[in-house]
C-alpha cells in the first residue's frame, strides 16, 4: 500500500470505516516512509522543495512590490510570528496577482497587515478578496487598503474592502468624515473570547456599561484622519509613548511608607495621558455591536484546568470542566497596569456584521469579528496591531490575533513557546530595602515555605539608600554582613523542578538608590545614572560569585540607553510595565526593537494593581487576590504559556493565604506534569534558542512533512500539531516523543540536534 493510498482511502471513506482504516495504516507509515526517502535517496520533501509541496503550516504576510522588510512596519510581523512558534512567508502584490485564481490552494492564510499596506490597488483588492472567496483563509487589519494606489481615498463610498469585511467603515466621504471617522474609547469582549485571544485574567475589568451613549452632546471621542494619516496613528503616536513611558508605582510597603506622599503624582504615575482626542456627537449610524457579544459561545474543550478558591482562602479546589461547556460570557474592558479601561482607537463601523464579534467599541461599534465569504474566511480586527507594538510597547493583542488566526483558524502546525509544551509562572520578587531583606525575607525563609517552591526571579536593589542619598535605609549589601549572609542564603537555595533541582536566580533590582533611581532616570542622563547600574550589579555579583542575567527598573522606569547596558552587560531578561499581558517578547519602542537577544518578561497585573501593597491602598481583597492567581495559573496551565505576577517580601508576608492556594495549587498540577515555575533567564535562554532552531514543513505524496535542527541541542523544543488536522504523528528520525491533549498531538524532541516527524492530514 502507498502512502497517497492510505490518504486517499482515509479521506474516501465513510465514517464508520476511518477508525478501522487510520489503526492499519499507522503501523505501516514508519515503513512506508523509509523506503520512500531511501527510493529518494534520503532526501526530505519539505527541504528539498520537491514537486508538489506546499505549505499548509505556514502564514503568508502581504506587502507592497518594494516594501522594505526591515522597517517596523513589516518587522514587527515576522519578529512576532518568530515569537509565537508559527512560520512565517512573505508575499508582494505582484507574486499575489500572479498566482491568480490558485492563490487559495497556494496560501494557507494571509495576512494583510496594518501601516505596511495602506496603499492598494483595485487589482490588488480585487485579488484580497478573489483570495477569501473561493476558500482562504484571511486576516484583514485596521488601515490595510484604506489609500488608492495613488495615496488618496477612493473618491467616494466606504473601504474598499467593506463588502469583504461586511461593514462600511473609513467614512471619509470627500474629506468631510475626517473628523469623525475614527473612534476612541474602550475596548470590550466576552472573557471566555479574551481567554481565546490570549488575554489573561487580570488584563481586563468587568465592563460597566453607561446609562445611556448621547447622540446629541458633542461628548463621543474622536481621532482626527488625514490622508497622510489614514487611521489616526500618527496623531495618537505620543500618547501611545507616554502610556508606558510613565512606569507604574511600583514599591514595597516599607519603601513606601518612606517616600514622599506626593511622589506618584509628581511623577505622573497611574494617570492616564491625555490623548489626542477631540469630541463630537456620536455617530447614530455605528453598529451597536456590543449587543452582539451574546452570540460569541465560545465552547470549552474539557480539558481545561480550573480551580476556585476555598473559604479557608488558603487552599483552592479544581473545578470539572464538562466538554461542550459555553465559556464565560460576561462583558470586560481591556485594562492597563495603573489606568484600568483603556482607551484604543478604531474606525466607525456602520450597517449589520454578518458574523461573530470578538470585540466591539460601545460607542464606534465592530472591533474585531469573524466571518464566512464565499467559501472561505475573514477575520478583521479594526485596531493597528503592528503600530500598538512597534510604537507603544503593547503587543498583547498583535501576538492574541496571530496566535488565534494561525494555531485556530487556519489550523497551522507551530512550534511551543513554552519548554516541553509545559505552561507555567515567573514569580518575580523586588527586595527593595534593608528591611525588606533583613526582616520580611527573613521571616519568609524561617517562617513560611514559600522559597522551598519555584525557581523564583528574585530581584535586589543593593544600595545603601532607598529614598535619597544618605538615608542609611538600603540593605547595603556591600558592607552589611547580615545582609551578605540572607544574600548567600536566598543564592544556596535548591528547588525540585522538571525532573532536577535548580536554584532561584537572583537579579538586579533597578540602580543601587530605589526611587533616586525611578524618579530620576531619564533617556538624556545616561551619564548620570550609569554608575547606579554598575554598583548595583557588581554587589550582588560579588556577594553570590555570579554574574547577573536578569533585571527589572523600579518604578518600571527603564530608559532606551539603560536596556542598551544591560544587553552589552550579557543580560538576558528584564521585567518590563510595556507589553503587559504579554508572553516572553522581545520589545519595541518608537518604531525600533529594543534589543538584539535580551528578552522582556511582562508582567501580568490584576486589573489597574499588581501587587499586594497597592491591594491594600485600593481596597482589594485577597478572596480576590486569591482568585486572580488561581485563574492566571489555569489560564497558563491550558494555553501551554507563561505569564509573569510580581511582589515584595512585605506584600507576600502580609497576604501569604492567597500565595500559599497557588503554591500548593501548583504542587498538584507539578506532580501531575501539567505546570512548572520558570525564571526570566530560563524562559530567555530557551525563547533565544528556540528562534535559532529551524524547521521546515510541508506537503509531498499525500503527507505533511516536519524537520527541526539545532546544532547547540535541540532538547525540550516541540510542536503543536492539531488533532483537527492530522492524525497522530510519526518520529521517523531523531530522539523525540509524542503526546497529546484534547486539541494538539505534541511532537517534544528529547535530544540530539536533529529530528524529524510526519503526519497524516485528515
Amino acid at each position: 500500500m502507498s502512502i497517497s493510498l492510505i490518504g486517499g482511502a482515509l479521506r474516501r471513506a465513510p465514517s464508520r470505516l476511518r477508525a478501522r482504516l487510520r489503526r492499519a495504516a499507522r503501523p505501516l507509515l514508519p515503513a512506508l516512509v523509509a523506503t520512500l526517502l531511501a527510493a529518494l535517496g534520503g532526501v526530505w520533501p519539505a527541504a528539498a522543495g520537491a514537486a508538489g509541496v506546499s505549505a499548509p503550516d505556514t502564514l503568508t504576510l502581504l506587502v507592497p512590490d518594494g516594501a522594505d522588510l526591515g522597517a517596523w512596519q513589516a518587522k514587527v510581523w515576522i519578529d512576532s510570528a518568530a515569537e509565537e512558534g508559527l512560520r512565517l512567508q512573505i508575499i508582494t502584490d505582484s507574486q499575489l496577482l500572479a498566482l491568480g485564481s490558485a492563490a487559495a490552494q497556494k496560501i494557507a492564510g494571509l495576512i494583510v497587515p496594518d501601516s505596511a499596506h495602506l496603499r492598494a490597488s483595485e487589482a490588488v483588492i480585487a485579488a484580497v478578496k478573489q483570495y477569501a472567496y473561493t476558500g482562504g483563509r484571511l486576516m484583514l487589519v485596521y488601515d490595510a487598503g484604506a489609500l488608492t494606489a495613488a495615496g488618496t481615498f477612493p473618491a467616494s463610498g466606504p473601504n474598499r474592502f467593506s463588502d469583504l469585511v461586511g461593514l462600511d467603515y473609513t467614512l471619509w466621504n470627500s474629506g468631510a468624515g475626517a473628523a469623525t471617522m475614527v473612534g476612541f474609547g474602550p475596548v470590550v469582549g466576552t472573557r471566555a473570547r479574551l481567554d481565546s485571544l490570549q488575554v489573561p485574567p487580570g488584563k481586563y475589568l468587568p465592563y460597566q456599561a453607561p446609562l445611556s451613549l448621547s447622540t446629541t452632546a458633542a461628548s463621543t471621542a474622536f481621532v482626527a484622519a488625514t490622508a497622510a494619516d489614514p487611521g489616526g496613528s500618527t496623531r495618537m503616536a505620543d500618547v501611545l509613548r507616554a502610556r508606558v513611558g510613565k512606569g507604574a508605582d511600583e514599591g514595597s510597603a516599607r519603601v513606601r511608607q518612606r517616600r514622599n506622599a506626593e511622589f506618584a503624582r509628581l511623577l505622573g504615575l497611574n494617570i492616564e495621558p491625555n490623548p489626542a482626542v477631540r469630541y463630537d456627537r456620536r455617530n447614530t449610524a455605528a453598529w451597536p455591536a456590543r449587543s452582539y457579544h451574546v452570540y460569541d459561545r465560545r465552547l470549552l474543550s474539557g480539558a481545561e484546568v480550573d480551580a476556585v478558591l476555598n473559604a479557608d482562602g488558603a487552599s483552592a479546589t479544581e473545578r470539572t470542566v464538562s466538554a461542550g461547556t459555553v465559556g464565560d460570557g460576561s462583558l470586560q474592558a481591556i485594562s492597563g497596569y495603573g489606568y484600568g479601561a483603556l482607551g484604543y482607537y478604531s474606525y466607525v463601523t456602520t450597517g449589520t456584521f454578518p458574523g461573530t464579534v470578538y470585540l466591539s467599541s460601545p460607542e464606534h461599534g465592530l472591533v474585531a469579528g469573524v466571518r464566512g465569504y464565499g467559501s472561505g474566511q475573514v477575520l478583521f480586527v479594526n485596531l493597528p496591531l503592528g503600530y500598538f507594538k512597534a510604537m507603544g510597547t503593547d503587543g498583547m493583542l498583535l501576538h492574541g490575533f496571530l496566535d488565534h488566526f494561525g494555531r485556530d483558524l487556519v489550523g497551522a502546525a507551530s512550534m511551543s513557546v513554552q519548554p516541553r509544551a509545559q505552561g507555567g509562572l515567573v514569580y518575580n520578587w523586588h527586595i527593595d530595602d534593608g528591611d525588606d531583606l533583613r526582616v520580611d525575607t527573613q521571616a519568609l525563609l524561617d517562617r513560611s515555605t514559600v522559597f522551598r517552591r519555584g525557581p523564583y526571579s528574585l530581584h535586589l536593589t543593593a544600595g545603601p539608600d532607598v529614598i535619597s542619598f544618605g538615608d542609611g535605609n538600603g540593605m547595603n549589601l556591600d558592607a552589611d554582613s547580615t545582609s551578605q549572609a540572607l544574600v548567600r542564603r536566598l543564592a544556596g537555595i535548591k528547588v525540585w523542578s522538571q525532573g532536577k533541582s535548580v536554584p532561584h536566580v537572583l537579579g538586579s533590582h533597578g540602580g543601587w538608590i530605589h526611587d533616586y533611581w525611578g524618579a530620576n532616570a531619564s533617556e538624556t542622563n545616561a551619564s548620570e545614572m550609569t554608575w547606579l547600574l554598575q554598583r548595583n550589579f557588581d554587589a550582588i555579583e560579588r556577594v553570590t560569585g555570579q554574574r547577573i542575567t536578569e533585571y527589572s527598573s523600579p518604578v518600571g522606569n527603564t530608559p532606551t540607553w539603560a536596556v542598551q547596558w544591560l544587553e552589552n552587560r550579557g543580560v538576558k531578561a528584564m521585567y518590563l510595565t510595556g507589553d503587559s499581558g504579554s508572553g516572553v517578547v522581545r520589545s519595541w519602542r518608537s518604531g525600533a526593537r529594543l534589543t538584539r537577544d535580551l528578552w522582556t518578561m511582562p508582567i501580568t497585573p490584576q486589573g489597574r494593581w499588581a501587587t499586594f501593597e497597592e491591594f491594600d491602598i485600593n481596597g482589594v481583597g485577597d478572596a480576590t487576590t486569591g482568585q486572580w492567581l488561581l485563574d492566571l495559573q489555569s489560564f497558563a496551565v491550558n494555553h501551554r504559556t507563561a505569564r509573569m505576577f510580581y511582589n515584595h517580601p512585605p506584600g507576600a508576608l502580609g497576604h501569604l493565604n492567597p500565595l500559599n492556594a497557588v503554591l500548593t495549587r501548583g504542587d498538584r498540577l507539578q506532580a501531575n506534569g501539567r505546570f512548572s515555575w520558570y525564571t526570566m533567564t530560563g524562559l530567555a535562554e530557551f525563547s533565544q534558542k528556540r528562534l535559532q532552531t529551524s524547521w521546515d514543513a510541508g506537503m509531498a505524496w499525500g503527507l505533511a512533512w516536519f524537520s527541526a535542527g539545532n546544532a547547540a541541542g535541540l532538547a525540550d523544543q516541540s510542536w503543536l500539531l492539531p488533532k483537527s488536522r492530522y492524525y497522530l504523528p510519526v518520529v521517523i528520525s531523531g530522539n523525540g516523543t509524542v503526546q497529546a491533549d484534547a486539541t494538539n498531538w505534541i511532537v517534544i524532541a528529547e535530544g540530539g540536534t536533529q529530528i524529524r516527524f510526519t503526519a497524516l492530514p485528515r
